[in-house]
């Protein structure tokens, strides 16, 4: 009994998810996580890297408070890597890895 309702209870998150949530793209082969899609925003100037790792490619640098839809996360090491896409600001529409640690929950400036 506990096992249905707990897998009703994911499919519903799941149904929610998609309809809340921009499309999803292909996973990167670098998600390596089973952490959920989240709004998140941009707490001071970040790489938006190309690969999971500070050594990647920058791909540019998104300024504090830029909106960034993460699809799927990724650990490599102790550091953990969230990937996504922009959804605010000039650099809107690129996707890329930020580092969890110059990133909160929430949107600062998109309106789904």
């Amino acid at each position: 009994m506990i096992r249905r309702l707990i897998a009703a209870a994911v499919g519903a998150a799941a149904v929610f998810t998609a309809l809340a949530a921009p499309a999803a793209t292909a996973r990167p082969r670098a998600c390596n996580t089973d952490a959920v899609a989240a709004p998140l925003h941009t707490t001071d100037a970040v790489h938006l890297r190309a690969g999971r790792s500070r050594h990647s490619r920058s791909v540019m640098v998104l300024a504090k408070n830029t909106d960034f839809y993460a699809e799927c996360w990724g650990v490599t090491g102790t550091d953990w890597w969230a990937y996504g896409k922009v959804v605010s600001g000039s650099a809107s529409g690129r996707r890329g890895w930020v580092h969890i640690d110059y990133v909160a929950t929430g949107y600062r400036h998109a309106a789904w």
